[in-house]
């Protein structure tokens, strides 16, 4: 733990990342506790949660992974970024079905959930504007 208070932390450069590895890690967890999702709803909605918070970890590792040279690069970053984003808004559909389908969901066993999504879609978005800033000065002579 860190000794620094929680209102005093900043944010660090790859939050983003750090934010999608706990949502990764929560929604896993929550899926597979037999309280929160019973065993006969895990394959028609547990699984394709999981699948889809790891699809949104990859698109953010390859975004993050292009070191833009040309704009060709820049343009691969941000579709990556932008299916990041899509992933995000599928996760948050994928949360409302689960609420509305079984009974055993409840929104307040969510919250950490909820809140962490919520968090990465902002930060990513942050973040793609920032890049979206830096690389049109960088390559606005080309």
């Amino acid at each position: 733990m860190s000794s620094v208070h929680k209102r005093l932390r900043k944010e660090t450069e790859l939050q983003f990342m750090q934010t999608a590895w706990g949502l990764q890690f929560e929604l896993t967890r929550f899926v597979m506790r037999e309280k929160n999702l019973p065993k006969k709803w895990r394959l028609v909605l547990g699984c394709p949660m999981v699948e889809k918070v790891d699809e949104l970890v990859d698109n953010l590792t390859y975004a993050n992974c292009i070191y833009p040279i040309n704009i060709s690069d820049v343009e691969l970053r941000e579709k990556y970024q932008q299916r990041a984003v899509a992933n995000c808004w599928q996760l948050h559909n994928k949360l409302v079905r689960m609420i509305e389908c079984v009974e055993t969901v409840k929104i307040e066993n969510m919250e950490n959930i909820i809140n962490l999504l919520s968090d990465a879609e902002n930060l990513i978005k942050k973040w793609k504007k920032s890049d979206r800033e830096r690389y049109k000065k960088l390559f606005a002579d080309k």
